[in-house]
């Protein structure tokens, strides 16, 4: 009978230390391949989310106008994102959403926001319950959407300025119009601040608002352009034109429209 060896030999299961990063290379790597493609995935469905909300407010401005003789409301605050209050109210009745009955307990709706602006995220309910900084509670709400709007003074005439650029645009007083089908009524927001150097940000700074920004003293978020390429650049934005549709605008076809002196540019 053969004697077995007192030393009997053991086998470990596992790992080396080179195995294991190995493995965790190769995750990093697939990582970073399958983030941007994320985020890419994410994006697509923020702007079809932006896009119905355009599209709702297009209907909403239109039932406005159905009842005002086909006036559409005017222009409520110096950036083109401010809406009256009393408009806003009646913008949501129109597309089927009720106010609370005390103006201030009301909650932002998601539709009158952009899902890809981060600082509309984070300070949503400030916006639209916007105080000014020395406390006193705004005639407007900070919406997430430019409205190119009209404001007119007892006389009936326009206190807003030339809107710049090619084209010849106008601000919009009417559904009644010629060329409704080219004129851009509820626009997704890309703001540019000019206050940057201009040989790192020839079109200014995207993505943090600093001039003539009071929400970032009060919030602690810098105002930024909803849909952004980079701090640099904006991607583009969903314009919604006045006869109801709603088309993508990429960043490269829109110009300088309407700011400066003070105030960030709006561009469409």
């Amino acid at each position: 009978m053969r004697r077995q060896s007192a030393f009997i030999r053991q086998t470990y299961g596992g790992f080396t230390l080179i195995e294991l990063l190995v493995v965790i290379a190769i995750i990093a790597v697939l990582m970073a391949m399958l983030v941007p493609a994320l985020s890419k995935v994410r994006e697509t469905a923020n702007r079809s989310i932006c896009s119905s909300n355009v599209r709702q407010h297009l209907i909403g401005l239109t039932m406005y106008a159905d009842e005002t003789g086909a006036k559409l409301p005017s222009g409520a605050g110096f950036w083109l994102w401010d809406m009256n209050r009393d408009i806003a109210r009646q913008l949501m009745r129109n597309i089927g959403l009720e106010p609370a009955p005390h103006d201030e307990a009301t909650p932002a709706p998601d539709v009158f926001y952009c899902p890809s602006n981060l600082t509309h995220k984070r300070s949503r309910q400030l916006c639209w319950d916007y105080h000014h900084p020395g406390g006193e509670r705004a005639s407007y709400r900070i919406t997430g959407y430019f409205w190119s709007l009209d404001t007119l003074d007892s006389q009936g005439k326009s206190v807003k300025p030339e809107i710049q650029g090619s084209g010849n645009k106008k601000w919009i007083r009417t559904t009644n119009m010629k060329g409704a089908a080219e004129a851009e009524l509820v626009i997704d927001v890309t703001l540019s601040d000019p206050g940057f150097p201009k040989q790192d940000y020839p079109n200014g700074n995207f993505a943090r608002i600093v001039t003539g920004s009071a929400q970032g003293q009060y919030t602690g978020y810098y105002d930024t352009t909803s849909h952004l390429r980079s701090d640099k650049e904006g991607a583009g934005g969903n314009i919604g034109l006045a006869d109801g549709h709603v088309k993508w605008r990429h960043f490269k076809e829109m110009e300088r429209r309407y700011g400066g002196s003070g105030m960030p540019i709006h561009w469409w």
